[in-house]
């Protein structure tokens, strides 16, 4: 019988509930529910080709501390025990505080609880709830959980982080991502004497998280295939003249394609970015899992098909390095799950 697939995920990712984000002024349904994950559970369970575990990481602080500001990793916590006591006070147990303000000038200060929303959430889609600072260190403590496996000779590895981590940057959450799992799993690989990693960047908003991590860094190649930005969130990163600075200049690659990019584009433009990673001889390979290029979902603007994703998977497969697949974006929850059965498939020759 085949290996099955080690993938790891956090139960505690459905305390994890927003009810809203708030765009172009308008409160509108969150995206990110829990169903996501349940549904790639599910179809994981029945493709036979995974055995799912529960993380062993139960205090990821430690490696995310090696990533994010620690005042900020205080704020997260800080305001998830606010919105606890609101919740408390108001009964109501879906609570959430959004951002109201921005920094303005080079000169601005955080010196209160409202300026240091503005200060380390860049938008209105990421509400932080009673449970946000336990959740987003739990989801880190999956990629962790995961890397720590490649670590030890395992090559291929799944980690079902939720919620997402690719926006969050060192300091600052956004995009409904509060701290970033495959930064804080590529940072033990390092501290484990890995001397380079690649991360490949697949969800259709580019990772500017990631980007800006790992911008300066000669260590970590990050290759992002990415919306156009002038179109897609997160709009003010994501081109293609975003090289990396310093240490890290000509080890940062954005490939932005147009709204509407089909499977024909999206491969050969594969092949690129993954002709540079091959050529950068990493020691491991750690793919930023995005489904929200599948052509149905509903705040996408690519035309891939779950078949496809076999495909992009083999490709992946053909560099013969160490994989740690962490989950990103995804919002078709009817075929999310086929999708990421699809992409082992072809990671995995199954």
């Amino acid at each position: 019988m085949p290996k099955e697939i080690p993938v790891f995920y956090n139960p505690s990712s459905n305390k994890h509930n927003p009810q809203f984000e708030v765009f172009n002024c308008e409160k509108k349904p969150h995206p990110d529910i829990y169903d996501r994950i349940s549904q790639i559970t599910d179809a994981l369970q029945t493709s036979k080709i995974a055995d799912i575990q529960v993380s062993t990481v139960n205090n990821s602080l430690p490696f995310v501390s090696r990533i994010h500001n620690i005042d900020y990793i205080n704020f997260l916590k800080e305001t998830s025990e606010l919105v606890t006591r609101i919740c408390i006070r108001d009964n109501n147990p879906n609570a959430a505080i959004y951002p109201s303000v921005h920094p303005y000038n080079e000169i601005s200060r955080a010196s209160n609880s409202i300026s240091r929303r503005g200060l380390y959430v860049f938008d209105t889609y990421t509400p932080i709830m009673k449970e946000t600072s336990e959740v987003a260190l739990d989801s880190a403590g999956v990629a962790v959980a995961g890397a720590m496996l490649l670590n030890n000779g395992e090559k291929l590895v799944y980690a079902l982080s939720r919620p997402s981590g690719h926006h969050a940057e060192k300091a600052m959450a956004g995009g409904m991502c509060y701290l970033n799992n495959v930064a804080v799993a590529a940072q033990f690989l390092k501290d484990q004497g890995a001397s380079k990693i690649a991360i490949f960047d697949i969800d259709l908003h580019h990772g500017n998280g990631t980007q800006d991590i790992f911008y300066d860094r000669s260590d970590v190649l990050v290759v992002n295939i990415n919306a156009d930005p002038k179109y897609k969130f997160p709009h003010f990163t994501g081109y293609a003249d975003e090289y990396g600075n310093n240490e890290g200049i000509g080890l940062n690659y954005n490939f932005p394609l147009p709204l509407g990019t089909d499977v024909e584009l999206y491969d050969k433009t594969a092949q690129q970015a993954l002709k540079i990673i091959g050529d950068f001889q990493p020691n491991y390979l750690l793919v930023s899992a995005g489904f929200d290029t599948h052509e149905s979902d509903p705040i996408g603007a690519f035309k891939l098909t779950t078949l496809y994703y076999k495909r992009l998977g083999s490709l992946i497969r053909n560099l013969e390095i160490p994989i740690l697949v962490v989950q990103e974006g995804g919002y078709s929850i009817k075929v999310l799950g086929d999708n990421v059965v699809s992409f082992l498939k072809g990671l995995s020759n199954k």
